[in-house]
């Protein structure tokens, strides 16, 4: 069953299972931002970041901004950019072009993992940022540490069968291959799990465009293609890292954008990011 809803929704990167507050300040777009207190959003406009798509923001246990980016900067809790916060290599017209991952085991370092815009050559990177440094404000002292290029606008993650390391998902452009790389408390293994299987991303440089999402109990893989239209379903295992059962909808929709799963894993949600400009709903136990 498909419902139409004349809706754009806002996706951000961060791995679904933070712990509470972790997400309660998102900052996006044009110095846009929004506060999330006792169920209540709050508009704010003190944000330093000017960027068209992909952004993460990162909030602590206690419901205190920590840091967010782009992609391309990283800014500290005072909407000033970390000391060596400049030159990451994501790109502010990238889908998802910063995600956010803690390191497991480790406490206050995260990775920050960017993707170029349009299957660039700068590719799947990550950054280290760890917030001890800086007076507890926060700075990078490993930056852009290449992983694979080139890369779709595709990044995602979701937690190891073990619950405390993370697998990380991308997708090549030229191919059908999906890249999954395991990170954990000694580090990101740069060998990855490579799965070829669905449709290949290629061709004109909008195929590259669109988002890709875990399910909320990482047994799921949803991604869609924005010059093409087509919205693809996958298996995951979370024990291997590879990814299975391609689904691949019969129906292509035009300039499809975002995507994302509902918090019970039964509906999938699919955005156009041009005219019509529709939210499309899909129910996944509908069995068609």
């Amino acid at each position: 069953m498909k419902k139409r809803l004349l809706i754009i929704i806002l996706f951000f990167n961060f791995l679904a299972a933070f712990p509470q507050h972790e997400s309660d300040y998102w900052y996006f777009g044009f110095n846009a931002g929004m506060h999330f207190v006792s169920g209540t959003p709050v508009a704010l406009t003190d944000g330093a970041m000017y960027t068209w798509e992909g952004c993460s923001a990162l909030t602590n246990g206690n419901g205190d901004l920590m840091f967010y980016t782009d992609g391309r900067k990283v800014w500290n809790n005072t909407h000033q950019v970390m000391p060596n916060g400049n030159g990451l290599l994501g790109d502010s017209s990238s889908t998802q072009s910063g995600m956010v991952v803690e390191l497991p085991g480790v406490n206050k370092q995260y990775y920050l993992f960017t993707v170029d815009e349009l299957g660039g050559a700068d590719g799947l990177r990550y950054s280290i940022i760890d917030m001890n440094l800086d007076g507890g404000k926060g700075d990078i002292f490993q930056k852009n540490v290449a992983l694979h290029n080139p890369v779709s606008e595709k990044i995602s993650a979701t937690f190891h069968s073990n619950n405390s390391n993370v697998w990380v998902l991308t997708h090549d452009w030229g191919s059908n291959a999906f890249y999954t790389y395991l990170v954990s408390p000694t580090g990101v293994d740069s060998t990855p799990v490579i799965s070829n299987i669905g449709l290949p991303q290629s061709g004109g440089t909008l195929n590259s465009i669109g988002y890709m999402k875990f399910s909320p109990d990482g047994t799921k893989i949803a991604l869609c293609v924005f010059g093409t239209g087509d919205i693809e379903i996958f298996d995951f295992d979370a024990s291997t890292g590879i990814v299975s059962n391609p689904i691949i909808f019969p129906t292509q929709y035009s300039w499809a954008y975002s995507i994302e799963f509902s918090p019970d894993n039964s509906r999938l949600y699919v955005s156009q990011a041009l005219i019509p400009r529709m939210l499309y709903q899909f129910n996944l136990n509908a069995g068609s």
